[in-house]
């Protein structure tokens, strides 16, 4: 986020994301999930930890995770920059 000469507030929509699949995940999926944070949790999710993209991005995230048929429990946006 900026602000401009106006003080108005400009979102940049670049942000992180942090998404929750169903599933543990093998080090076999690691090539698909490059540059992101994969860590299987105790209760047998995974967490998907995404750096700093824009919404068009986030797009293509999603439908990557589609394609790959895994089942999205949740996705959070973490920080917008």
């Amino acid at each position: 986020m900026t602000i401009n000469s106006a003080n108005e507030i400009i979102e940049s929509g670049r942000s992180a994301y942090m998404i929750q699949v169903k599933d543990h995940l093998d080090t076999s999926w690691t090539h698909y999930f490059e540059g992101w944070s994969v860590r299987n949790l105790e209760n047998g999710e995974v967490l998907l930890t995404i750096p700093t993209i824009d919404q068009a991005g986030l797009h293509g995230v999603l439908n990557k995770i589609r394609d790959l048929n895994l089942i999205i429990i949740t996705v959070k946006r973490l920080a917008e920059l």
